[in-house]
């Protein structure tokens, strides 16, 4: 059957269908057609090769870098440990055989004075020069033997599982998962945690928790002090550090044992974040505290000196030569986060959150080693942030959030009104 072009203006007879809108075309005007597809092409072509040079233009060794980083600090911390345990081991031998010489010599030491006193006093026997020589002979018996001591070492090999580094590929926080771990929390509990890669530290019913990830309790003891507002963990020092209003407090994972420390810098503490070689503290300003040889004050940064409206750092956190600063501005009541390079303490970027607005604190932790979370407690959400301060996304949550600490490489505690939740990533 005869058909024409479906070009309305055309009586040309069809010649082809085109596959790809199923329209019958005259030559003239497929031709036409054609030539209309062509720039979708090439605009997709465009598309590609831009997608290609992005591809190409990405360097492994810098998405890597902070990953092979931690592998690394696990390598030199694991080197010393075996290290440790060698010196422990030599010195454990060396006792054993001290003590085999210490007591041939306290023997040889026992002749000599005896036939030192029987030559001075020039007073003897043979009864006692026979005992002298059987008992330098039965000496030097055991003398001749020391050289044949076998010594047992057992050694069993070093073995080394799989799931002491877990490698995990995390893209994104779209969701988190239902909590594995709850703890019922008394309301006028702190909301406060720090955490090391094994334990986290909690403050429940008028004292301190020490619990790993299965909530075992490793250890606990009273909390005589104020009201906690932060607290946080030294590596270097291998211990907690907790601020109240106006007070700081060491205290030392082995016992939980709490020492104040002595400052002569008295604020309205907000938060705490410790690098490898301080403490730093926050309220207007950011105060910096010495970790060694002694804890003392070193100096003040100011993020603006022509401020002058008042703005309250509730939040900072450390990562890599670089502190988060989550910042309450109660003048003009807006909200929002700053990195700032710590040898200079210039502002890499700064996130203004478009969140409802609350005189309460804010608190923000790090997330996968160098992007963020924020508790945005007024719509019981989680703001996750990019390393280059982009809000990503958010992750709803059921109940308002008060307090979030990443434990380990692989979990997120969240603190509520009534619980203390332990999600695994």
């Amino acid at each position: 059957m005869f058909h024409t072009c479906e070009i309305s203006t055309c009586d040309s007879p069809t010649l082809i269908t085109c596959v790809c809108c199923n329209k019958s075309l005259c030559r003239e005007h497929f031709v036409e057609h054609d030539y209309l597809l062509r720039p979708k092409l090439n605009e997709l072509t465009k598309q590609i090769n831009k997608i290609f040079d992005q591809f190409e233009s990405l360097d492994m060794k810098t998405i890597m870098s902070d990953s092979l980083k931690k592998i690394d600090e696990w390598r030199l911390n694991s080197y010393q440990v075996i290290d440790k345990f060698y010196e422990n081991k030599c010195t454990e031998l060396n006792y054993y055989i001290n003590n085999i010489l210490n007591k041939y010599a306290k023997d040889i030491n026992d002749l000599r004075l005896k036939i030192e006193k029987m030559t001075y006093i020039q007073q003897t026997t043979n009864h006692n020069i026979e005992l002298l020589t059987k008992n330098i002979q039965t000496l030097q018996q055991q003398i001749n033997q020391i050289k044949y001591i076998s010594i047992q070492v057992d050694i069993r090999p070093l073995v080394i599982i799989d799931k002491l580094i877990d490698v995990n590929i995390i893209t994104d926080l779209s969701k988190l998962s239902t909590p594995y771990q709850t703890i019922q929390r008394i309301p006028l509990c702190s909301n406060a945690m720090a955490s090391n890669n094994q334990y986290l530290l909690i403050h429940q019913n008028s004292k301190l928790y020490l619990i790993d990830e299965n909530l075992f309790i490793i250890r606990q003891n009273h909390w005589f002090y104020d009201q906690i507002q932060d607290m946080c963990w030294s590596k270097i020092l291998n211990c907690f550090f907790i601020i109240t209003l106006h007070d700081i407090y060491q205290v030392e994972i082995n016992t939980l044992l709490v020492k104040q420390i002595n400052t002569t810098e008295k604020n309205f503490w907000q938060s705490c974040t410790c690098s490898d070689t301080s403490l730093y503290l926050s309220n207007e300003s950011i105060i910096e505290f010495n970790l060694k040889p002694s804890i003392q004050y070193v100096k003040s940064y100011k993020r603006n000196e022509t401020i002058d409206h008042k703005q309250r750092i509730d939040s900072i956190e450390y990562n890599n030569g670089k502190l988060i600063l989550a910042i309450n501005d109660q003048s003009k009541q807006e909200i929002f986060i700053e990195l700032r390079l710590l040898t200079t303490f210039d502002c890499l970027w700064l996130c203004q959150l478009n969140i409802e607005y609350s005189e309460r604190k804010i608190q923000c932790c790090l997330y996968n080693y160098d992007t963020w979370l924020i508790a945005d407690w007024g719509n019981s959400s989680l703001i996750y942030l990019t390393k280059d301060g982009k809000i990503k996304n958010s992750v709803e949550y059921q109940n308002e959030i008060h307090y979030i600490n990443q434990f380990g490489s692989n979990k997120v505690v969240i603190s509520t009104d009534h619980s203390i939740h332990f999600h695994k990533l």
